[in-house]
């Protein structure tokens, strides 16, 4: 909130650790190797909706299949299917492109070029960083300080560059006396990241003043990125229903069945006229309230286990709906509109 307040918005995504792309890449030498071997991450963004969904949809199937806690990652496979929505950037100093730079024998175009094939050409964004060496001295584009702007993978393999983070160097000392970790625990604190902050896009520009193209794309593709997580309410799954038929309509039918199999062998006209009347009032509200699909998954749960054998527990209190009484569905509660339903 403070953010929209001063104008800045919140772009959603995630890291995603995908260990088919390589390592990460690990401290320098002179630093205490306390961290393991990490896969590479891929920083994705969310362009739409269908970006959303594509990436819980993501994160979700490889968290179905960690067998420890944390250890969760993604294959270059999963992208293929939960790719559409998303725009994908390098990984900076954690991603395949910086261990390919590292690495120096690695070929980097055909890193960039495997994104490009995964996630098409406009939605690949090289992320370059500006190091600033002590007292000030910028490096050269093409060092292996590398540069973070977001670069989106050149016009021949991917969409461009962006200004993404400046991650800098400053003279300052860190004193490791005046902190709570030595210097064998301390790190990544041993960097030197002072400057390491938010800046206004004027310093931008005059950080990366020969990447103009940078400075423009980052905007241009900060204004592709325009879902934000309001407004998203909660919707059940569709369920799946025969073509030419709304998931109301269908519903309507089954409920239609079931009040002739459960109110006609009562031979009482009064009575069936009666259910009928309670059911269209359920089904209107059902409607209003978009949860026909919900009332649909229930009932194919409840026909599996009659299928399979399976015992289900009935709640009382469903017991005053005609709608879950011809569906079988005796464990869901029926009210009214608002949070009791």
């Amino acid at each position: 909130m403070e953010g929209r307040k001063r104008g800045v918005r919140a772009h959603v995504g995630a890291e995603i650790a995908v260990p088919d792309l390589g390592q990460r890449l690990g401290p320098a030498a002179y630093l205490p190797h306390l961290h393991p071997v990490e896969p590479a991450r891929l920083p994705l963004l969310v362009e739409s909706r269908t970006g959303c969904k594509n990436l819980c949809r993501l994160i979700t199937s490889f968290k179905l299949r960690e067998d420890m806690k944390a250890g969760g990652s993604a294959l270059t496979g999963d992208f293929e299917e939960y790719g559409e929505g998303l725009v994908c950037l390098t990984g900076g100093s954690e991603g395949l492109l910086a261990a390919a730079l590292a690495q120096g024998s690695y070929d980097v175009e055909k890193a960039v070029t495997r994104l490009v094939s995964i996630f098409g050409p406009r939605n690949v964004y090289v992320e370059s960083t500006t190091a600033l060496r002590p007292r000030g001295r910028a490096s050269q584009p093409g060092s292996r300080s590398h540069r973070t702007i977001l670069q989106p993978a050149s016009a021949r393999y991917g969409r461009g560059e962006l200004c993404h983070g400046v991650r800098a160097r400053s003279p300052r000392c860190l004193h490791l006396h005046s902190s709570p970790q030595n210097a064998r625990h301390a790190g990544r604190l041993l960097t030197m990241n002072a400057e390491r902050h938010l800046r206004s896009a004027r310093e931008m520009q005059q950080l990366f003043y020969d990447l103009p193209d940078a400075i423009s794309n980052t905007r241009e593709l900060s204004s592709r990125l325009q879902f934000e997580m309001t407004g998203l309410g909660y919707e059940f799954p569709a369920y799946p229903v025969p073509d030419g038929q709304a998931m109301d309509s269908f519903l309507r039918k089954r409920v239609e069945e079931g009040i002739r199999r459960r109110y006609l062998p009562e031979n009482d006209p009064a009575l069936y006229a009666k259910a009928e009347r309670q059911a269209e009032r359920e089904l209107r509200l059902i409607e209003q309230l978009g949860l026909a699909g919900f009332f649909l998954i229930v009932w194919d749960i409840v026909n599996f286990r009659k299928d399979n054998g399976i015992l289900i527990q009935g709640r009382g209190s469903a017991a005053n709906s005609v709608v879950c009484y011809s569906l079988e569905n005796h464990y869901r509660r029926f009210g009214r509109p608002g949070p009791a339903l």
